[in-house]
């Protein structure tokens, strides 16, 4: 099998919030670091008007006023990029942006072999032509010199850029960088296009047109993911929205290019994955292989015939880099193979048949397959140097490890996953020793397992429209919020086989609990076939994907790692996840016969089917029909439903349904005593009340008095104060509940919940709040659940009392789960009914049982 180890990222099982999201998007969140509700609902619903202020960037203000200057003295602005896609998106953005506002403004991209960031000879060009400002996006904040030589010439030089800051800032008119510590402005991760954006921005909201540069983020997201910064905050906006753009891009060139790169380009919907790894790769290819402007003259066209030839020209270029790109691939494993290379720490790979412009993309292939640090150079025969690119692997810092040994460079720099330097030729073979002996020392054999990082552990009906809906709401997926992946544990699987050109894929059906999903891919995997054949059980790491055939949602399960089970299932987990489903959820019924505007049930049989005026209108597909089927007859839950929209398809009406928690309350009995026994049953089927609530209501309804009861938390009040609720309703009467405290949902059935005393209610119920004065002008309709001892006067109180046998221990739920094992007792008021009922009736004859403090609600 692979070298992987699975690392599951959290669990939250435990957390408990109000907010109405399902419980596994919320621990997703909750590994993300967003925790707080403001967060997550920035996170889930951002929307552009959530950009801060560019204003709070320094320098941002001297840097527009002299962009306005230019304006009115008509003077020629020039924009330097650089020749990666940031770069390129960057260039194309500002031109373009300040064009339209009036600006005589010109480019300058420099060729790969003039090397990264600012020259002398480029600025002195750009003064000669005529320029007297200039705006660097993308490069600038390490180029000291050179902007004191822009400054010696009459150039002012406008610097954006999002670069670390190793030194003192460049002696620029303005310097706008995310990561300058004086920013009030708190996010340090734009990329150069987002910084760029920023810059723009401030401008155009100066003239009070700020909502026109939206117009732009098409463009911004295409940099922005294929920079590889983290997509959360203001590039997490800029990708949602650009994406959404992409569909429809006003950018002649741009659309160009998305016509030719998919054929099916009006009925597209784009993620980060085509940014990444389709529409990026064309605009690189171009910087890798010959000059990146030309990327910039698609973006800037407004030329059909000149959009086309580009287009064609980048894709030809694209075709070329893939070409070498696998030239090189194939002997760099030649060379792995030849001197048994992966046994090293270190992968190192020199040769004069490699191209600089694709060694990078080379490295990064080679560190997935064989998980180890990897540094591939150019050897530059005529000049006796080598150029490298470094990439690596988690827990291994590369530029960590080239500061061991500064002296053996001619340059060098980078960060902790990739590196770049040049090196004397005769020297490279001392590097790979140094490199690999350092290696030896900071990693083990563990380091170089692959980690496959799991969000956490879900229940099979979890693979939903529902969930796969939610999920959608973390979108777009990239670094710093990639894509989640989930694991199963415990499934069978069926029709195995190999499949793709190569024969290097494999697709299976895997079944549990009677369910099944077909036809899920795990690519790369052919080499697994005869081992994962004789397996029985397996655990299964993956991620999920939406598709629709057929107009049919379809759920997809893509395979990141398989391995046989070890442990036997957690019932327990289970029964909690179950209990703990999100209401409302939704579910989309197909019907061939086109529904009315009558109301809609469910109707459970051997599957759910959704019944329109005594017909049968579709079926609830068999993941979320399993879920509500598990949720009525094994937790006495009660559903309605009603069609939140149809959507009219060729092959069929896709009826989107809204599916909610029922807790409403009916009897047709007119006995006092008869109402209270089915109210009883209602709330804890066949169940009694414990003492003290018996002893509540006796109060309340037979003795008619004001009742004050001291009561521990976990007594089951919540059952009183339903019991209350729904008798007075029955009788015509309104029920005000006064607490500071979050109550459940189904409690607002019956019930008004007020922190304060409102007159006007028949009946009063107050929990941890002592209403003082207040009960002088209240009738005598009034309890008071106290958990400390007070005394009223004017009141019946009553003390609860009660034992704990001592074959009962308390734990926090999250403990429980950890701790179970199918030979032991758990209880919690989340087991299945029949089981609790089962645990209750038999305390005494158990030896020990483990449980939360649902169970005090029964003594």
């Amino acid at each position: 099998m692979n070298n992987t180890k699975w690392i599951y990222k959290g669990d939250y099982l435990h957390k408990n919030s109000s907010l109405p999201i399902d419980k596994d998007i919320l621990n997703i969140l909750y590994n993300r670091g967003i925790k707080e509700e403001r967060e997550i609902n920035r996170f889930l619903y951002s929307s552009l008007d959530d950009i801060r202020d560019p204003m709070t960037l320094a320098d941002m203000d001297i840097a527009v006023a002299r962009i306005l200057e230019a304006k009115q003295k008509k003077e020629e602005i020039w924009i330097y990029g650089d020749y990666d896609v940031d770069g390129i998106t960057s260039t194309s953005m500002c031109f373009m942006a300040l064009r339209d506002i009036g600006l005589n403004v010109r480019y300058y991209i420099p060729l790969r072999d003039e090397g990264y960031g600012l020259n002398k000879e480029a600025l002195s060009y750009i003064k000669n032509e005529g320029g007297t400002v200039v705006i660097t996006v993308d490069c600038g904040i390490s180029s000291i010199e050179e902007i004191e030589h822009a400054n010696n010439i009459g150039l002012d030089v406008i610097i954006t850029d999002h670069h670390e800051i190793n030194n003192a800032l460049p002696p620029a008119y303005a310097v706008i960088n995310p990561k300058r510590d004086d920013n009030i402005y708190p996010f340090k991760f734009l990329a150069g296009v987002g910084t760029a954006f920023m810059f723009l921005y401030a401008i155009y909201r100066k003239m009070g047109i700020g909502e026109k540069m939206h117009q732009y983020l098409d463009i911004v997201a295409i940099g922005t993911i294929a920079d590889i910064v983290p997509l959360v905050e203001e590039n997490r906006i800029f990708s949602k929205f650009g994406l959404k753009l992409l569909e429809n891009t006003k950018h002649l060139g741009l659309r160009t290019l998305l016509g030719f790169l998919y054929p099916e380009y009006e009925t597209k919907v784009f993620n980060t994955y085509d940014v990444g790894f389709v529409i990026a790769p064309v605009f690189n290819a171009a910087g890798r292989l010959e000059d990146a402007k030309i990327g910039v003259e698609l973006f800037v066209s407004d030329s059909k015939k000149e959009s086309r030839e580009i287009s064609q020209n980048l894709m030809g270029k694209n075709n070329e880099r893939k070409e070498i790109q696998s030239e090189i691939l194939d002997l760099v494993e030649k060379n792995i193979s030849e001197k048994s290379l992966d046994t090293k720490n270190v992968i190192v790979v020199a040769s004069k048949d490699f191209h600089h412009g694709v060694i990078g993309i080379v490295a990064s292939k080679i560190v997935d397959k064989y998980y180890k640090p990897t540094i591939i150079m150019e050897i530059k025969e005529g000049e006796n140097i080598a150029v490298a690119s470094c990439r690596s692997i988690d827990n291994f810092s590369m530029i960590d490890a080239l500061n061991t040994m500064p002296d053996i460079f001619l340059k060098y720099g980078g960060h902790d996953g990739a590196a770049g330097f040049s090196i004397p030729a005769d020297r490279i073979q001392e590097f790979s020793d140094r490199i690999n002996s350092y290696a030896g020392s900071m990693l083990d054999e563990g380091d170089f397992q692959k980690p496959v990082k799991i969000e956490k552990e879900i229940l099979f009906h979890k693979i939903s429209y529902e969930f796969l809906d939610k999920l959608r709401l973390l979108e777009p997926f990239g670094f710093g919020n990639p894509t989640p992946i989930f694991s199963i544990k415990n499934c069978l699987f069926k029709d195995l086989r190999i499949i793709g050109k190569d024969k290097n894929h494999m697709m299976f059906t895997i079944l549990k609990d009677g369910n099944e999903i077909k036809n899920c891919v795990w690519f790369s995997s052919g080499h697994n076939f005869q081992e994962i054949a004789h397996m029985r059980e397996i655990d299964v790491a993956f991620k999920l994907k939406q598709e629709i055939f057929k107009d049919r949602y379809m759920n997809k399960i893509y395979i990141e790692d398989l391995n046989p089970s070890q442990n036997e299932r957690n019932y327990l987990k289970e029964s909690i996840e179950i209990y703990d489903t999100v209401f409302p959820m939704e579910a989309v019924v197909y019907s061939r016969r086109e529904p009315s505007d009558k109301e809609v049930y469910l109707s459970f049989s051997d599957g759910v089917e959704l019944i329109q005026e005594r017909k049968v209108a579709g079926f609830i597909d068999y993941q979320t029909a399993a879920v509500l089927k598990r949720l009525k007859y094994s937790y006495n839950f009660n559903f309605t439903t009603e069609i939140k929209k149809i959507v009219k398809k060729p092959e069929n009406y896709n009826i989107h349904l809204t599916i909610k928690r029922d807790y409403s309350f009916s009897t047709l009995a007119y006995k006092k005593n008869e109402i209270f026994k089915e109210i009883k049953n209602f709330l804890l089927g066949e169940l009694n009340y414990n003492s003290i609530q018996k002893q509540i209501l006796s109060s309340v309804f037979r003795e008619g008095k004001r009742t004050l009861a001291i009561t521990d938390p976990g007594r089951g009040i919540g059952a009183v104060i339903e019991t209350i609720g729904i008798y007075n309703s029955i009788s015509g009467k309104k029920t005000l509940l006064v607490t500071e405290g979050d109550i459940p949902e189904k409690l607002k059935n019956y019930i008004q919940v007020s922190e304060k005393c409102i007159e006007g209610y028949d009946y009063y119920i107050f929990i941890n709040i002592n209403p003082g004065d207040e009960i002088k002008i209240l009738h005598e309709n009034i309890v008071i659940i106290s958990h400390t001892d007070i005394s009223l006067e004017g009141f019946q109180k009553i003390k609860d009392s009660y034992s704990l046998p001592q074959n009962i221990k308390i734990l926090p739920e999250s403990q429980l789960v950890k701790l179970y094992d199918i030979q032991k007792v758990f209880y919690t008021k989340k087991l299945p009914y029949k089981e609790k009922i089962e645990i209750l009736k038999n305390i005494k004859n158990y030896t020990e049982i483990f449980s939360t403090k649902d169970i005090l609600a029964f003594f």
